[in-house]
């Protein structure tokens, strides 16, 4: 059986923002960072591009999505998925494999539901970082 979350994530997309973020085949070589965390308690993340995996520089599937924020900007990540459906110009705190911290500027969050309505997970896509500190 093929991996559904490429399908989920970009259907989910398009329903819930009126427009493509690219068919679910091109999802792994968008140069944009596109991650989907799982409902469970402590999410984990079930996707992650190429181009949010070399964010990171590491392999974030099957890693606790929390863990990709700081210690001390987690409470504020977490507060800010709990917002909504959909939430355009989310800005926060990341912190690299290597330690290296950077923000991430404007990304869209949006819940990621399966064919029939079913909630999944919590997906986002962002282009642009900065870094944090020197």
């Amino acid at each position: 059986m093929p991996d559904p979350w490429p399908e989920w994530i970009t259907g989910s997309y398009e329903r819930a923002l009126g427009e493509p973020l690219c068919g679910p085949s091109e999802l792994d070589d968008l140069a944009a960072v596109v991650l989907c965390h799982d409902t469970s308690a402590d999410p984990l993340f079930v996707y992650a591009n190429r181009a949010a995996e070399a964010l990171w520089q590491r392999r974030l599937v099957g890693t606790p999505s929390r863990l990709t924020a700081p210690p001390d900007a987690r409470a504020e990540r977490a507060t800010a998925l709990r917002s909504g459906l959909v939430v355009r110009g989310y800005s926060g705190e990341r912190v690299s494999a290597s330690g290296r911290r950077f923000r991430i500027l404007d990304a869209t969050v949006w819940d990621v539901v399966d064919e029939h309505g079913v909630q999944r997970g919590q997906a986002a896509t962002f282009v642009r970082t900065e870094p944090v500190g020197g």
